[in-house]
């Protein structure tokens, strides 16, 4: 009814007082006048395009191929038998600035990368989150890095993949990254994939699928679980997350922290741990205590004029000064409990099916932190989560099992 009033309303404004009009049986135009002259008049009043709360810009920057695709995985050394039968896709990639917020919950632009099937329609989302990048060249919504290629696989099985820069990348990188803050990976996550979802609705494409779901490694473990957790406390009624996976991911702050300062021998990795702390230390006002605190002479002096990449000693009980190693050790100052707390993401109960993949051999992130996380869990009462341990796996090589893992965790739950 609507089409052929709406053809009705065409032919009479643009032939009023031609021969067409005149042969218009008098009582249909008595019926339709009101309605044809109003419309008419209210031409300029038509529906606006959707407009986005959270979409700020977009740009197509590549288009892999299936081959590509192909090519990439084979010159990787990962490309395992039988994968050329889920690369099915070629892909788009996507670059979008989206609103989101800082440390302080003020306004910011931040970017991402989005990568769609071109063939695909009405896909289900995966939200990818990165692991630790020390280049900002590497973050995902870069041309040719490493996580824009892990993008283009995951697309070209046929999932529409959202992978967030986070903050102090990309748009953002006017910014400093709040590297394992809990709060703001999640919600520059959170805020990411909303802007997804408008992108589709912009660009008048159909909608995804409802079905969402969450995978990280690394940094990006961390994020997934504290993504998880935003949504699941706050936006149950928002997404429709079907299934979570999250790869040797440093959940457990409190006992990471300690596990450290507990060592009295070299460990390479230790400029990762005073990047979180000096993070910390900075977004809550309530620590913001001087590099004297925490550090020995002369490595206080080094870090505040070269900052926590310095080349300091590496044995934390060198480092380290006595003072902050015993507060956190014997528990004795709350201000870096409380700290360390609002970080941890190990104990509460999750409500959709989620694996945790971990290296037991992992020096990086040791293996408790998924084990202390799974054990929580359990214990919360959770019944949907499994722990994957990757037996004599390191922080590098443990990747790829994850992603294996990953792939066919979600599959089977794309037709359910």
């Amino acid at each position: 009814m609507f089409v052929w009033l709406l053809k009705v309303k065409l032919l009479i404004c643009d032939t009023f007082g031609t021969m067409l009009y005149r042969r218009f049986l008098k009582s249909i135009l008595l019926i339709l006048f009101a309605i044809v002259t109003f419309s008419c008049e209210k031409d300029n009043d038509t529906q606006l395009p959707y407009e986005p709360d959270f979409l700020a810009f977009y740009e197509k920057v590549r288009t892999y191929s299936r081959q590509d695709v192909l090519t990439v995985l084979s010159e990787s050394g990962i490309a395992l038998p039988g994968m050329e039968f889920f690369i099915q896709h070629d892909v788009d990639v996507i670059r979008l600035d989206y609103h989101t917020v800082d440390v302080d919950g003020h306004d910011i632009i931040a970017s991402g990368a989005l990568v769609v099937p071109v063939s695909g329609t009405g896909n289900s989302v995966l939200s990818f989150q990165h692991g630790t990048i020390y280049n900002p060249y590497e973050a995902p919504s870069v041309a040719g890095s490493y996580y824009m290629d892990v993008g283009a696989f995951l697309s070209s099985t046929g999932f529409i993949t959202v992978m967030p820069d986070y903050l102090g990348y990309g748009s953002s990188s006017q910014t400093d990254h709040p590297y394992q803050h809990r709060q703001t990976l999640a919600t520059a996550t959170r805020d990411m994939i909303r802007a997804s979802y408008e992108y589709f609705k912009v660009e008048e494409l159909k909608d995804p699928s409802d079905k969402l779901f969450l995978t990280g490694y690394s940094q990006g473990g961390y994020a997934t679980l504290a993504t998880l957790k935003l949504i699941q406390e706050e936006h149950a009624g928002e997404f429709n997350v079907r299934a979570a996976t999250a790869g040797s991911g440093p959940y457990n702050k409190t006992e990471t922290l300690k596990n450290l300062l507990s060592l009295d021998q070299e460990y390479e990795s230790i400029n990762t741990y005073m990047w979180v702390l000096d993070v910390y230390n900075s977004i809550y006002p309530a620590l913001n205590r001087p590099y004297t605190y925490y550090y020995n002479e002369p490595w206080a002096d080094m870090i505040e004029q070269q900052g926590v990449f310095a080349d300091v000693n590496k044995n934390p009980a060198t480092l380290f000064t006595d003072a902050f190693r015993m507060d956190v050790l014997e528990g004795t100052d709350q201000v870096i409990k409380d700290v360390l707390a609002d970080n941890d993401l190990f104990s509460w109960k999750p409500s959709v099916p989620l694996q945790l993949y971990h290296g037991t051999d992992d020096l990086l992130v040791p293996f408790f932190n998924s084990q202390t996380t799974y054990d929580a869990m359990i214990e919360s009462g959770a019944s949907n989560i499994e722990l994957k341990p990757v037996e004599g796996a390191d922080h590098l090589t443990a990747f790829w099992d994850y992603i294996v893992g990953t792939f066919t965790f979600f599959i089977p739950k794309l037709a359910s």
